[in-house]
């Protein structure tokens, strides 16, 4: 994969755009007969042609304005593709302005009778949403659209925040044909720009200065001059590949070809430098005085008697929180919406029952504070806003909170979600780390991966009957992270649906008197039981039964197949799970081979498995053990984890050969 994008790289270097013609409306019959992609035929669409250009205007009236012009082309080769017919602008307002989408065009492009014929984006076609009081959406969805069409658009974002350019993205989930990109910054603001290491494609920026000039008239018609440099970056590349996704990621535009641009200071003439890089400390800090972290987490007139009455009689700090923080769980409801601020207020949100992510965990906190507890707000950036890797409050999205404990450890704790019992976060906020910001100002770098081992326990305990029928229960026991997964997969169905879900991918299975316990119980351990019947769960050949002991509850297929690995692997948290099996084989058969215990481990323990099998007369147990210390594997220890994976997956496949005594 290295050497793919090493190539890929020198490509962009030496291919030029050739006689293609990407001016707007200029599509092309070529581009509409192709029927899949050159150089990734695997791809459901691509983009023809991508254009973003940043640059700022000025007017005598309104000063600077960051101006962003995008236009692309896109190929629609099968109906998978039709979701890139649809384009979503995400932008930004606060309580004082906002940025706008403005110079909307668009065309669907399709091949009849060997004409063009194309088909204009209307009104009816662009929706605008909120996102929450601060995140704005204008949505795209272009008409007519059929396999082999292309479509088109442009459009131009408008924003007041000149001190913030977004994200540049170099790279897509589909091919990028052709990438122009130019980025026109005034000489007054000056930017780092950040490449993103992770990725593994590298694109050559050309850097370098023009003029500006600006005449504005007086009143007795002579003519000032607004003259000066302005620092430009331009990327021309073409060929770029698809950011392939692979099993176990993070999240995967971690990985993707962008830039990231930091405001290091400005220099405006006749004014003072001003100096905007900062410290993580600096950025706490503003936070915590600026964001409401303050006043949120010393606010506790408006529930101090509901948490008296909750807490009344109890000693305990670690059953005062769980108290605390089931209440709070069950009285305000998340809305959907992210941020690490307080969108209505904490006494709002306790008030109508519901508020946002910063609404929510902020009040948490200060329940916690009131309650005699050492919490405090963690700010967190959600695995799909990435990380942040320089000191700003925009690297930011969302908040949790910790309590600090004695013996160093900390839990931490999120009321938005109703399965996570305490000391859990749900996965949307175990990205890294968090920042921790104190009453008194401290701040610094917590872990948010999970510490404490999950475990998940299951038994099969089933004979093969004369008639090859197997005939058992099923009992299986759902620890930490395990248990909250099986809530959320399960909490909410009726019999039906439990009954359709247990027997779905198990074969001709008939699945009876299932029984859960302590599913609304969170915090406590899930446990399922049923008793089944499987026909066809054997194979018999020549008179000898050859049965898979684990049948449907056994690792049958590695996920890890790809030859190489070009990304970290990443699990979703420390696990031991336990599989064992008990067979009772049919009187007139014996054992003529099973398979033989095994112990493996990898990466000197991090990862192990055991495999034992004993035999009892006609009783066969069979247990497999997998236990995983470390959530994060490199790349270069893929094959490792590939071949760990392959020797578990044949250990319960392997079958057992039974034979007739006569």
């Amino acid at each position: 994969m290295q050497k793919f994008y090493f190539l890929a790289a020198f490509m962009l270097l030496v291919t030029g755009a050739g006689a293609q013609d990407y001016r707007f409306g200029k599509v092309s019959v070529e581009e509409l007969q192709e029927k899949n992609h050159p150089q990734d035929e695997e791809a459901d669409a691509a983009i023809l042609y991508r254009s973003q250009s940043v640059y700022y205007e000025y007017s005598e009236h309104n000063g600077f304005t960051l101006v962003t012009d995008v236009h692309e082309r896109v190929k629609i080769y099968t109906k998978e593709g039709f979701d890139w017919a649809t384009k979503e602008i995400s932008y930004f307002q606060n309580s004082n302005d906002e940025e706008k989408v403005t110079s909307i065009k668009g065309y669907t492009y399709n091949l009849k009778d060997g004409r063009i014929k194309d088909e204009k984006l209307k009104g009816n076609g662009i929706f605008e949403e909120e996102e929450s009081d601060y995140r704005l959406t204008t949505k795209l969805t272009m008409p007519a659209v059929q396999e082999g069409s292309v479509i088109e658009y442009k459009y131009t974002l408008r924003s007041p925040f000149v001190t913030s350019i977004d994200d540049t993205p170099l790279q897509n989930l589909i091919p990028i044909n052709r990438l122009e990109v130019r980025i026109t910054i005034p000489e007054f603001l000056v930017y780092r720009k950040y490449l993103n290491t992770k990725s593994p494609l590298n694109l050559p920026i050309s850097q370098g200065t023009k003029p500006f000039l600006h005449l504005t008239h007086s009143t007795n018609s002579n003519a000032d001059r607004l003259e000066f440099l302005q620092n430009t970056y331009e990327i021309n590349a073409s060929d770029v590949p698809a950011l392939k996704d692979e099993d176990y990621v993070d999240y995967l535009h971690n990985y993707a070809a962008y830039i990231k641009w930091e405001l290091i200071s400005t220099r405006f003439p006749n004014s003072m430098i001003k100096n905007y890089s900062v410290s993580w400390d600096d950025v706490a800090k503003g936070i915590y005085d600026d964001g409401g972290f303050q006043k949120e987490v010393s606010r506790d007139g408006f529930f101090k008697k509901d948490v008296d009455k909750i807490i009344e009689g109890v000693n305990s700090p670690l059953e005062r929180a769980a108290l605390i923080y089931s209440y709070v769980k069950e009285k305000v409801k998340w809305n959907g919406y992210y941020g690490f601020t307080a969108e209505n207020g904490g006494k709002s949100a306790f008030q109508s029952g519901e508020g946002n992510v910063g609404d929510i965990n902020l009040l948490l906190t200060a329940m916690l504070k009131y309650a005699g507890l050492n919490a405090s707000p963690v700010v967190v950036s959600t695995r799909n806003n990435g990380i942040p890797v320089y000191p700003t409050r925009n690297g930011f999205n969302y908040v949790v909170s910790a309590i600090e404990m004695p013996n160093n450890n900390n839990i931490l704790l999120d009321a938005t979600d109703p399965h996570a019992a305490i000391g859990e976060l749900p996965s949307r906020a175990r990205n890294w780390q968090g920042r921790i910001i104190r009453e008194n100002e401290t701040s610094e770098w917590i872990n948010l991966n999970p510490q404490v081992l999950s475990q998940e326990t299951s038994i099969l305990s089933y004979e093969v009957g004369e008639d090859m029928v197997l005939r058992g229960k099923s009992i299986s026991v759902e620890n930490g992270l395990f248990a909250k997964a099986y809530r959320e997969k399960f909490g909410g169905l009726n019999d039906q649906s439990l009954l359709e879900n247990l027997e779905k991918g198990k074969g001709n299975i008939k699945v009876s008197e299932i029984n859960q316990e302590n599913l609304k119980k969170v915090g406590e351990d899930v446990k399922e039981t049923y008793d089944f019947e499987l026909q066809q769960g054997m194979d018999v050949i020549n008179g000898k039964i050859y049965l898979k002991p684990f049948i449907f509850n056994g690792l049958a297929e590695n996920p890890f197949k790809a030859d190489e690995r070009n990304f970290p692997i990443f699990f979703d948290f420390p696990m031991l799970r336990t599989a064992t099996v008990n067979v009772l084989i049919p009187e007139g058969y014996e054992v003529e081979s099973m398979p033989e215990s095994l112990i493996t481990t990898i990466n000197g323990g991090e990862g192990e498995f055991k495999f034992l099998a004993n035999q009892n007369g006609r009783f066969l147990r069979l247990q497999a053990e997998f236990g995983l210390k470390n959530i994060i594997f490199l790349p270069s220890q893929y094959q490792a984890l590939k071949e760990f994976y392959a020797q578990m997956v044949e250990k319960q496949s392997e079958a057992i050969v039974l034979k007739k005594t006569i």
